[in-house]
């Protein structure tokens, strides 16, 4: 008899499929085609869970990605003289709930996580990425000290994790020289001054680039994404088309 039963179990969940649970809460989750221009959204989190995310979708900068007027570039990017990232995306804002999950992941090692921040990069990337021919993903590196002390690096897992998803090729690209302070208390200015000088294009061994490679930076904040950019640009000539 409980082998028929366990026959019968197997039926009914081929036929009647348990709902997946919700990454933060563990409720069941039900993943619905929203606002995503009939894409489906799989981020791993339950209605209630997701509405604390601001996503990011339609009205942006057509530079850095920020909220903004549709079809126009923000200030900040009207102002600079020289552009050193084409094309920016996030995939929210980054507001409170997104403060204390980020922070629950990269300083406190909830590495379960990775799975919804992946999730997150996914949909921006489905959104804003998927017609666009891209050579290979790259990341923002630690200092081996920082990466001492907190064992992993988050952004190389999101990429790494990013990178399976969508088949495109991961390469370590650069190197952070210089230890730095925190930068979770500083403001945006003090983070840019804090990473001068900081980066440097440091290859994979046997890493051979095109000539203007596509590459998309992953980072798990954008505030030092432009900094890291020029810091490539001024020690290499082979990166002439910078995605972040």
């Amino acid at each position: 008899m409980s082998g028929w039963q366990g026959v019968i179990n197997g039926i009914l969940n081929l036929l009647y499929p348990s709902s997946p649970l919700c990454s933060l809460c563990a409720h069941p989750v039900r993943y619905v085609t929203q606002g995503m221009g009939g894409m489906e959204d799989t981020v791993p989190l339950c209605t209630v869970c997701k509405e604390q995310f601001a996503f990011i979708l339609d009205n942006i900068c057509q530079l850095c990605g920020r909220p903004w007027v549709a079809n126009t570039v923000c200030g900040d990017c009207a102002r600079r003289t020289e552009q050193h990232i084409h094309y920016s995306r996030s995939a929210v804002r980054y507001n409170e709930a997104m403060k204390g999950l980020l922070a629950q992941y990269k300083y406190r090692g909830d590495r379960k996580l990775a799975e919804v921040m992946v999730s997150l990069l996914l949909r921006a990337w489905r959104l804003h990425y998927a017609g666009m021919k891209v050579d290979c993903l790259t990341y923002i590196p630690l200092h081996e000290a920082r990466l001492l002390e907190r064992t992993f690096n988050q952004a190389q897992e999101m990429a790494c994790l990013l990178a399976h998803e969508v088949g495109v090729p991961l390469h370590g690209l650069l190197e952070k020289k210089k230890a730095t302070e925190k930068q979770s208390q500083r403001d945006r200015t003090g983070r840019l001054n804090a990473l001068r000088n900081v980066f440097h294009f440091s290859p994979e061994e046997g890493i051979v680039l095109s000539n203007c490679p596509v590459i998309v930076l992953i980072d798990d904040v954008y505030t030092t994404t432009d900094s890291v950019s020029k810091t490539i640009l001024r020690n290499t000539a082979v990166l002439r088309h910078l995605i972040a």
